[in-house]
């Protein structure tokens, strides 16, 4: 598979994988999940919006991932209790192709995924 038929495959991955997580409601509030892709420039993003309390507007990144030219996928963020890395490893994108972006550059190599 060359590179950018990697890279839409990928893609494809990702996108399917985070709109399996949005619209989902969370019990006793009134927000949503929601998936933002800006698929000219890859990247992927799951977000919170809306109202946790009558008083409090969340509007929070949960997940963003981001898909290198070179194929690597960055996940630069995940607050969720979704294992994001692994699951996307289940689902096909090599293990060697996913940074961990929000570990220091030194504490990659002790992750099981690729340095950068």
């Amino acid at each position: 598979m060359d590179s950018a038929q990697q890279i839409s495959h990928y893609a494809l991955i990702i996108s399917q994988y985070l709109s399996e997580h949005q619209d989902q409601e969370i019990s006793g509030e009134e927000y949503r999940r929601l998936v933002i892709a800006d698929r000219d420039n890859h990247h992927y993003q799951l977000v919170a919006v809306g109202w946790a309390t009558p008083s409090r507007f969340v509007d929070t990144l949960l997940i963003h991932i981001q898909l290198k030219a070179d194929g690597k996928v960055w996940l630069l963020e995940n607050t969720t209790e979704l294992h994001v890395a692994e699951d996307l490893v289940n689902r096909g994108i090599a293990r060697e192709a996913i940074v961990l972006g929000f570990h220091p550059p030194q504490y990659r190599a002790l992750t099981g995924y690729a340095v950068a």
